[in-house]
């Protein structure tokens, strides 16, 4: 079964002032990505988080609360995009680095992937970043206002009675 609406799972990891970043290389110059991808059928979204962040940094992680929701709707969108981009709803988790794990280019990148930087809050105004969430990362990174987050498994169950 396929829908219309691509879900991707996306880290947001804030450390010392910075945030993790993936960054590209194109016919168009660099831009950045938070680290992030489609779901893939049979995983839930935090396991999506957990492998894209692996795939493109080769960092683990804990995953933390819902920071923000990021819709990309083709007939809604900024202009950015060619009008024939894939309609995606972004779900962007604070993590936190697992001790002992750093972020560093995987040893199979991503084709235009040219690199993983800690780009400092002061300077991402400085960056081509996508989508350009640069203004909710600096609010979020201050005042970690979360989104609650629920998994069905986490429901009580109705009892048989």
């Amino acid at each position: 079964m396929t829908y219309h609406i691509r879900v991707r799972p996306t880290a947001l990891i804030i450390e010392h002032e910075a945030v993790l970043l993936v960054e590209y290389e194109d016919e168009e110059g660099v831009h950045y990505n938070l680290p992030g991808g489609g779901a893939e059928p049979g995983e839930t979204v935090i396991e999506g988080v957990l492998r894209e962040l692996r795939e493109e940094t080769g960092a683990e992680a804990d995953i933390g609360p819902l920071a923000f929701v990021y819709e990309c709707a083709p007939h809604k969108q900024s202009g950015e995009y060619p009008p024939d981009t894939p309609h995606a709803l972004n779900l962007i988790f604070e993590c936190t680095l697992k001790k002992d794990s750093h972020p560093m280019m995987p040893d199979r990148p991503d084709p235009s992937q040219s690199g993983v930087r800690w780009i400092p809050l002061a300077e991402l105004g400085s960056v081509m970043l996508f989508p350009n969430i640069r203004e909710h990362i600096i609010r979020y990174a201050r005042q970690r206002h979360a989104v609650e987050f629920i998994e069905d498994h986490q429901l009580p169950r109705y009892g048989n009675s």
